[in-house]
């Protein structure tokens, strides 16, 4: 009971400040100072973190180091034995999955979003607004006491909506008696990309739908850039028009985002006819020097992303830098963790509250190239 008081009450006090627990212990523990520091919690690095010291301290290996008597079992006895160090287990397990195998997520919101940052408030959605043109001068250079036009950042009246992402696996008493903390490396790989897959859901849906305060995305038709195109199948001079449709307009697009189908299509609309009998068409598509996953504008790219919730026969052009912006909710995991402390049975979730704003209305456009739609 002293190990689940004393968990409890770490969890209670990273909670207060808004930070998971390997935040929380690297800014509270500093093991400078000392001569057991220098002993025990200095290496040919220097001082070990907080959290890295306290892992030391509470005899957590993220890895086995049989030279150096050092194994797993070790930090499974360890969370059977004092339950409060449970407070940092979903911290541990992350460890011992990145040294030992992490997947490649194909689906991520790292392609879609701009920035991302952690926040411990609430969120308002912001908006621009621009000045009129009439208060600055229209030219290509300012002149002499001359106004720059200005664009105003205002904070509307609704807050960004926060989605939970995540997931868990509860252990029998069996299990956690005698697993070792390895065997969960497979069932926290693909938990992870079912959590990564949820967040890139809820991007997709702000991308078209907008976040309530700017709006949704526009549709243009591939056949309104080049009539006669051939209905559900990529048209290449179509969407070279309307890449430097957006680039006039002053937004290029870098960023499409398109389904597994989708994807498919714009693999396929890359396909050079045979012109050489002794090469393949692959190998005339390697000669010509492009290569596949960008589409090449001028000296730069458009990059494709994949997400299963994007429409069927649609892409969504972006220009990812100043279009989307995810917030994740610090400590967002505490009361998960703080149920896993009390439970006989560990029951280990990972889980994330994130939430997308846009930063402009006017970065995005759908090209629909489905000429049967609505």
């Amino acid at each position: 009971m002293a190990s689940v008081g004393a968990g409890k009450k770490l969890l209670a006090e990273a909670k207060s400040f808004g930070l998971g627990m390997r935040d929380y212990l690297n800014l509270a523990i500093d093991v400078r100072g000392s001569e057991e520091a220098d002993k025990r919690y200095r290496d040919d690095r220097g001082y070990l973190s907080g959290y890295e010291a306290s892992l030391a301290f509470l005899n957590l290996p993220i890895q086995n180091d049989f030279e150096r008597g050092i194994v797993l079992e070790a930090a499974s006895d360890t969370f059977q034995t004092f339950p409060g160090v449970r407070a940092i287990f979903p911290e541990v397990v992350d460890d011992v999955v990145r040294w030992k195998f992490r997947q490649d997520n194909l689906e991520t919101t790292n392609a879609l979003v701009g920035s991302s940052r952690t926040m411990s408030g609430v969120e308002l959605i912001s908006t621009v607004v621009d000045d009129k043109a009439e208060d600055y001068q229209v030219v290509s250079a300012v002149a002499e006491l001359g106004r720059f036009p200005v664009k105003t950042i205002r904070l509307s009246e609704q807050s960004v909506k926060f989605y939970k992402h995540g997931g868990g696996y509860r252990f029998s008493y069996e299990f956690d008696r005698r697993a070792s903390i390895e065997t969960l490396v497979p069932y926290v790989n693909r938990m992870d990309r079912e959590k990564e897959m949820s967040k890139v859901r809820a991007a997709t849906h702000i991308l078209i739908n907008g976040d309530g305060v700017n709006p949704a995305a526009p549709l243009v038709k591939q056949a309104d850039f080049v009539a006669g195109a051939t209905n559900k199948k990529l048209n290449y001079e179509a969407l070279l028009r309307w890449f430097v449709a957006r680039a006039q307009a002053g937004i290029p697009v870098d960023t499409v985002v398109g389904n597994w189908d989708a994807y498919i299509d714009w693999l396929l609309m890359f396909a050079i006819p045979t012109s050489n009998n002794n090469r393949t068409d692959a190998e005339n598509l390697a000669a010509s020097g492009f290569q596949i996953g960008g589409v090449p504008i001028l000296k730069g790219t458009v990059n494709f992303a994949l997400s299963s919730a994007a429409p069927n026969k649609q892409l969504i052009g972006i220009s990812r830098g100043d279009t989307l912006e995810e917030l994740n909710e610090g400590g967002s995991q505490i009361e998960e963790t703080e149920r896993a402390i009390t439970n006989q049975s560990i029951t280990f979730t990972k889980s994330v509250n994130t939430g997308y704003k846009l930063a402009f209305s006017d970065t995005r456009s759908i090209y629909d190239y489905d000429s049967t739609d609505d």
